[in-house]
């Protein structure tokens, strides 16, 4: 965590809420499955003195926080990648990935046509919100970032100032990074978690972040348990409820339905 002074100012960012996981997206610019939950991130500011500063005297909405990639040792960037249908696929440089699909590599290290690993809303402005004590503060809400390779990652976030005519440039004047998350391909991802309170009480605020009042499934998953328990009524009744097979036969089309992709566990509604 780094913090700066301006203005006789100190400036502090603290991760209110970290992501968990997410299903990699594509390479299409419209492509997008959410973190769950969100990244929020909490901006402290602290008078001189060290008392508290009031945050509702600040006009919030010039605040930005920046998010950048990086491999979940918080060392290496991760913010290009290469993209497989422009580039023959390499072995990636991600640690303790979870099998990754494509070779993720840093700004300085490659000739590759390569894109943005980190896309979506990567920067997001200031809001005034109460928090789930009821507590004003300017908090920033990633509700819509996503990730295209496969692996376990860290975010770091870095809160900037507005220039000012008489004073000095936009200037970093705090970091943090976020706790590990993991990103999963399309056929290993579990599916949406219930949104969590605090994503609700920011929604109610007017945020957009979508809610979700239960789990969302992947549909692989969906459609194996559902053969799971049809196929153990269909035993029973053949076999009076005794001696069936154990086995669960799946046609063709079944397993093709099971290796889609769930095109529907995007965190939207």
């Amino acid at each position: 965590m780094m913090a700066h002074e301006r203005n006789n100012r100190t400036y502090e960012l603290q991760m209110a809420q970290n992501p968990v996981r997410a299903r990699m997206c594509g390479f299409g610019e419209k492509d997008r499955r959410p973190m769950d939950p969100p990244p929020i991130l909490k901006l402290i500011v602290r008078n001189e003195d060290g008392t508290l500063a009031d945050v509702s005297q600040m006009d919030v909405n010039f605040y930005m926080v920046i998010a950048d990639i990086y491999s979940a040792d918080r060392t290496t960037p991760c913010t290009l990648v290469a993209n497989p249908a422009m580039a023959p696929q390499t072995t990636s440089l991600i640690p303790n990935a979870v099998e990754p699909a494509m070779s993720v590599m840093s700004l300085s290290s490659s000739n590759l046509m390569a894109s943005r690993n980190l896309t979506g809303s990567t920067v997001a402005s200031g809001n005034l919100l109460f928090n789930l004590e009821n507590e004003p503060g300017v908090y920033f809400v990633f509700q819509d970032i996503s990730v295209r390779s496969e692996g376990i990652f860290t975010l770091k976030f870095s809160f900037t100032l507005p220039p000012t005519p008489d004073g000095p440039p936009s200037s970093v004047m705090a970091t943090v990074f976020s706790e590990q998350f993991t990103i999963f391909s399309a056929k290993r991802f579990p599916g949406m978690t219930e949104s969590t309170p605090l994503s609700k009480c920011f929604a109610k605020q007017g945020i957009k972040i979508p809610i979700r009042k239960e789990p969302r499934i992947s549909r692989a998953k969906r459609i194996a348990g559902g053969m799971a328990v049809d196929g153990q009524e269909r035993r029973g009744s053949s076999a009076g409820g005794e001696g069936g097979s154990t086995g669960v036969s799946l046609s063709n089309q079944d397993r093709d339905m099971m290796s889609e992709s769930d095109d529907d566990d995007d965190g939207q509604g």
